[in-house]
């Protein structure tokens, strides 16, 4: 950090701004109270104002005169004034109410205030453990070779190993109450970190749409640059640092199983009576749905920015076609004037570009001959000799007979699947019986297929046996079954 870039962020940073307003102790005492305290992402205009009157007629109830007068929705437009930034108001896709949310600056404010905070002790061993696994995983993912790799893996193994047996032998190995506060202090730490990042991301990204929508209002070029330059824009945008990093997040937050076990871990977290007297809130049972509603709102973001850049592109695109229907229009309109007043002079009209092409006798190729063909060759017939006899030796699978036989077993049993009555019925004409046996079951009313899986015998007409692995098909008996006529 120079001493230029440190005077800039004292004149200039909100951070730096906000540290320095009168109304510092109140106006970050609320964004706390209103945002942080509940880890809430968006806060609508009537919320947010209900909060910050609450908020105002506390804390002027701790003096003899008012301190702070003004209406909350007049302090509201303050935190919200272009020139101050502490709060982006803007309107949601579904909704024409306001919605407030705080800007990655402040974010950052609140962050270092409540670290500050002086900490019934520091987790210094968590962090450094940290600090070694991501060491350790950076190594092992560049610079081993596949030998150190699988030594490594195999030091794994043994510690497991050793680890089962100390659990066999009843020996204990559980956290302490100092090592479990350690770890639901740092799990705390960096879930809050995690919410105010999706501030940052929609910040970069829309810092990206700005550069981008700047470059193609510059650009004077034809329809197919520009549609190029939108689209190298928008794969810039999605294979940025930043836009990998969030769909990678985004991939995950999709993948249903690790959102069930992230449930299921946030659940059983209160379980630990320890956990359950450092937060009787239970503010980390939201977590699930703080990240797929910030995630959620930070990819519509993206997406939107997108569609955007998209649009201007199409209307810089309807800008130019109407430029050339007005010159056409143009051009009739003098053609319409001239039609009764043809002009006088030889040369009256001119086009760039245009030039005499001379086509002279010396230019021309000499004449050169063309070979005759030769037709006097014989003329030899290949005599072909084609086997027909595959043709009359096709499958015939009667259809009848199998829902017969459908029709037998229903009578013995109330179900029954077609594994079962292919053991009964065996199947000995190969995939073509098979598949009968299909096109009968779909177009029956009381058979339907389970998920689970079968594996069926079949043959063919030259009695070679295949297994065939395919979802179950039942059969049962239903008195409104439309049969199998």
């Amino acid at each position: 950090m120079t001493y230029e870039y440190l005077k800039n962020i004292k004149n200039n940073h909100t951070a730096i701004q906000l540290l320095n307003a009168d109304n510092f102790p109140m106006i970050v005492g609320f964004f706390h109270h209103a945002f942080k305290s509940t880890q809430t992402q968006s806060l609508n205009e009537t919320t947010i104002l209900s909060k910050l009157d609450d908020y105002l007629y506390l804390l002027n109830q701790g003096y003899e005169e008012i301190k702070y007068p003004k209406k909350a929705k007049e302090y509201l437009d303050d935190f919200s004034h272009q020139n101050r930034g502490y709060l982006r108001k803007y309107y949601g896709y579904d909704s024409d109410e306001p919605i407030y949310e705080l800007t990655p600056d402040v974010e950052k404010l609140l962050e270092w205030s409540e670290g500050l905070q002086k900490q019934e002790f520091v987790a210094t061993e968590s962090k450094v453990k940290t600090i070694m696994n991501l060491l350790k995983e950076l190594e092992f993912e560049t610079n081993l070779s596949d030998e150190e790799r699988i030594s490594v893996l195999e030091a794994k193994k043994r510690t497991i190993d050793q680890e089962i047996e100390s659990i066999k032998s009843s020996q204990d190995l559980r956290f302490d109450e100092r090592k479990i506060k350690e770890h639901f202090m740092q799990i705390e730490k960096n879930s809050s970190e995690l919410l105010s990042d999706f501030r940052e991301i929609e910040y970069n990204f829309r810092l990206l749409n700005h550069e981008a929508k700047e470059a193609i209002a510059n650009a004077n070029s034809y329809k197919g640059e520009v549609l190029d330059e939108i689209f190298k824009i928008e794969e810039s945008i999605r294979n940025s640092n930043q836009g990998a990093s969030f769909y990678a997040f985004w991939d995950f937050l999709m993948d249903v199983n690790q959102i069930e076990e992230l449930d299921r871990l946030l659940l059983n977290l209160y379980k630990i009576p320890i956990i359950e007297q450092m937060d009787s809130e239970h503010k980390m049972e939201n977590l699930k749905y703080n990240l797929l509603s910030g995630g959620e709102k930070s990819h519509k973001v993206l997406t939107k920015l997108i569609e955007q850049l998209r649009r201007f592109i199409d209307d810089k695109l309807w800008v130019e076609n109407r430029r050339i229907l007005e010159l056409a229009v143009s051009i009739e309109k003098s053609a319409m004037e001239m039609k009764d007043k043809p002009p006088t002079q030889r040369e009256f009209f001119l086009i760039d570009g245009v030039k005499i092409v001379v086509d002279s006798i010396a230019s021309k190729h000499l004449f050169i001959p063309s070979q005759k063909e030769n037709f006097e060759h014989e003329i030899k017939e290949d005599i072909v000799e084609l086997d027909l006899s595959k043709l009359y030796e096709q499958v015939y699978v009667d259809e009848s007979l199998l829902k017969q036989n459908i029709k037998k077993l229903l009578q013995q049993r109330s179900q029954f699947t077609l594994k079962e009555l292919s053991l009964i019925y065996p199947i000995k004409k190969g995939l073509s019986e098979l598949v009968v046996y299909l096109k009968i079951a779909q177009n029956m009313q009381n058979a339907y297929i389970e998920t689970k899986i079968d594996e069926i015998i079949i043959e063919d007409e030259e009695r070679n046996r295949k297994r065939v692995i395919m979802d179950r098909v039942v059969f049962v008996e239903r008195g409104d079954k439309r049969g199998v006529n």
